[in-house]
């Protein structure tokens, strides 16, 4: 997709150049969204430029006066910015106090919308998000699931449709979020609450039998007989501290299981351990269980060291994968999943060994969210990143979490990438692909675009900046509409839902019964 064919057309008679240092492509287009959001198409004319390439633009049809449709209609054509529009609810910004406030708002303006336009359904709504993980679980959280969306009794934003796309596959398999937290356990200090945390993993818990009150009890006694962090000697050596077992999760099992066979009645030491009296005479399963999964994570830690090729890695993350967990028949495609990305990891990696930094980093670029075109127009609410849904037309777009420290992405360059220092023109760039993404969006939208982002701090109030994108997209809204309807095109909400100004007679901007009764209760004490 291309924005605009004037500025396709107008770049044809533009110097051939190589370096991107050298491009002044961006100086010769009037519109200032096309200068600072489009550079990755104008590179593509650049690529396109010569005999042989012919030019197909495919004009929409005319759409309705609104300010959303104008800005549209400038892009196109080149048009630079002028005040030409009202503030008419098509574009509208709302800052929010981070991030879980930037969903309840949401919410709340996707439940206006369909009150206001009955033939609004879900399916005509996307929301794109720059960081998906960060916001799927407040995603969650805000719309209900389950059987929450059948509760007439709660906030009717729990009966929408909502469906999370592109998450991370460690969010999506708890079998390949062991794998990562096993290569993140591999050289760290293994603290109690991550070796409990690892415990409460469904395949773990699977595999040992554990249930909640097992865990539970588990804490206690990981508490009383005083285990704070290291497996044992071995693993302390690494720490300069394999002289000194105390504290370690080796002492405190001695003390558990000690504490199993020894007379309740004598607190006496039996050697150098102290018997924990905790532990009653029925817990002796439960500690047969906890010893068994201490001794099997000893041993998946224990082979994952480096450095080693890459066949060997994939060898060790998969024993410790059968030493450790286990899935319902059901989950089968969990396991399945997981030795095939493993092996995907490592297909092409050559003999040379590899350290364990080298593998965690490929870990975590192969588990990490990707775009793909699952989970789409299903008939709901559609939560995806930037990238699958670009420029698909939906009646509603709504951006959220364009902040400024997420977005655009920053270009890490590595010390040995000599193509970063002085690029070509073509190469890629991630803070240009967001912001092409962002104009893709704008232009895809329909009716309404909603943009969110962090404008105050929740903590301290102080004002925040939203991201240089759309700042830029602001300013440009803000020459249409004037000063005085920009100041009702941007929302600047409270921290609290039930703050009162969430409640104004003439239009409430929530539909939560229990924030009413708050703000009631604030109000009248």
């Amino acid at each position: 997709p291309h924005p605009s064919p004037a500025m396709w057309e107008g770049q044809a008679a533009a110097a051939p150049v190589r370096r991107r240092a050298d491009d002044r492509s961006a100086l010769a287009v009037q519109h200032p969204l096309l200068a600072s959001l489009a550079r990755d198409v104008r590179e593509l004319r650049a690529h396109l430029a010569g005999p042989g390439v012919a030019d197909v633009h495919h004009p929409g049809g005319p759409g309705p006066d609104t300010l959303l449709a104008r800005l549209q209609d400038d892009l196109p054509a080149d048009r630079p910015p002028a005040r030409s529009a009202a503030a008419d609810g098509t574009i509208r910004i709302h800052a929010c106090h981070g991030p879980a406030r930037q969903v309840e708002v949401l919410r709340e303006c996707l439940l206006h919308l369909f009150a206001d336009d009955p033939s609004l359904e879900p399916r005509d709504v996307v929301v794109v998000c720059p960081d998906v993980e960060t916001y799927a679980p407040l995603v969650q959280a805000a719309f209900g699931q389950g059987a929450a969306r059948h509760d007439t009794s709660g906030h009717p934003g729990h009966r929408l449709r909502v469906r999370l796309a592109d998450r991370g596959l460690r969010r999506t398999n708890p079998v390949l979020a062991v794998v990562a937290t096993l290569v993140g356990l591999a050289d760290a200090r293994v603290t109690a609450s991550e070796v409990l945390d690892l415990a409460g993993a469904a395949p773990v818990r699977r595999r040992f039998g554990f249930v909640d009150d097992d865990l539970e009890r588990l804490q206690e006694w990981t508490a009383a007989a005083g285990a704070r962090w290291g497996i044992g000697r071995g693993q302390r050596n690494a720490f300069g501290l394999g002289d000194f077992p105390q504290n370690t999760f080796g002492t405190a099992l001695d003390r558990i299981l000690l504490g199993t066979a020894a007379d309740e009645s004598q607190s006496e030491w039996l050697g150098l351990t102290l018997p924990l009296d905790d532990v009653e005479s029925n817990d002796i399963d439960l500690t047969g269980r906890f010893a068994e999964y201490i001794d099997r994570l000893t041993v998946a830690l224990h082979g994952l060291r480096g450095p080693q090729p890459a066949a060997q890695w994939a060898d060790a993350l998969t024993r410790a994968l059968d030493l450790l967990t286990d899935v319902d028949p059901a989950d089968a495609w969990q396991l399945t999943q997981a030795h095939r990305e493993l092996a995907a990891a490592v297909e092409h990696a050559g003999p040379a060994p590899l350290r364990l930094a080298d593998v965690r980093a490929m870990l975590t670029a192969r588990l990490a969210a990707r775009p793909t075109r699952a989970n789409f127009r299903t008939g709901e609410l559609t939560v995806c990143t930037m990238v699958p849904m670009r420029s698909v037309p939906h009646r509603v777009v709504v951006l959220l979490g364009l902040d400024d420290e997420s977005f655009p992405r920053s270009a890490h360059i590595d010390g040995d990438d000599v193509l970063a220092v002085n690029p070509c023109l073509g190469e890629r760039d991630p803070r240009s692909e967001d912001r092409q993404l962002l104009l893709d969006a704008v232009m895809s939208a329909g009716e309404t675009l909603l943009l969110f982002y962090t404008g105050a701090d929740p903590v301290t109030g102080a004002r925040r900046p939203p991201a240089i994108p759309l700042s830029e997209l602001r300013d440009v809204v803000e020459t249409m509409v004037g000063p005085d309807g920009m100041a009702e095109l941007l929302t600047r909400h409270p921290l609290q839902p039930f703050d009162p100004r969430n409640f104004r007679p003439d239009r409430p901007l929530s539909f939560d019964r229990a924030a009413l009764a708050g703000a009631r209760a604030a109000q009248h004490p």
